[in-house]
């Protein structure tokens, strides 16, 4: 006697919520973050989506999709995103505006951060050594 299922249909329809919850907990390429902006970190890109906000309270979801370990600052400037100083590799933060960070996001994670933010020109960055030299930068603007 065999134990096969009478009903295909319910087979299948298991086999495919089992397929459906592997999906969902396994990692892979595509946003794990949520936020009301999503910024993708790479060797050597930062980019988020949208590029504008409204100003008040703002979640940026953080992936790292790229091989290496990453940080994203959230810098207030008016000055433009590719000529922030640097000493040794890194923005010195005692000579910025930092408004808040998240640090050591490893590869292939997600992170958040939320903030309030004012009306105004804002720049995101990886601060490692070379990564924000190396174009791990973008305007931000708030309005």
């Amino acid at each position: 006697m065999t134990t096969r299922t009478r009903h295909p249909q319910l087979r299948l329809l298991a086999i495919c919520g089992v397929l459906a919850i592997a999906a969902t907990s396994c990692g892979g390429s595509g946003s794990g973050a949520t936020g009301d902006v999503i910024v993708t970190l790479k060797d050597f890109s930062l980019t988020p989506a949208p590029g504008t906000f409204a100003a008040g309270p703002i979640s940026f979801g953080i992936d790292n999709d790229g091989p290496s370990v990453h940080e994203f600052v959230v810098l207030r400037t008016d000055d433009a995103p590719d000529a922030l100083p640097v000493e040794n590799g890194v923005i010195p933060e005692d000579q910025i505006d930092l408004v808040d960070e998240v640090e050591d996001i490893a590869p292939g994670t997600s992170s958040s951060l939320d903030v309030n933010l004012d009306a105004g020109a804002y720049v995101l960055v990886c601060n490692l050594p070379a990564h924000y030299e190396q174009g791990m930068f973008a305007a931000f603007t708030v309005a």
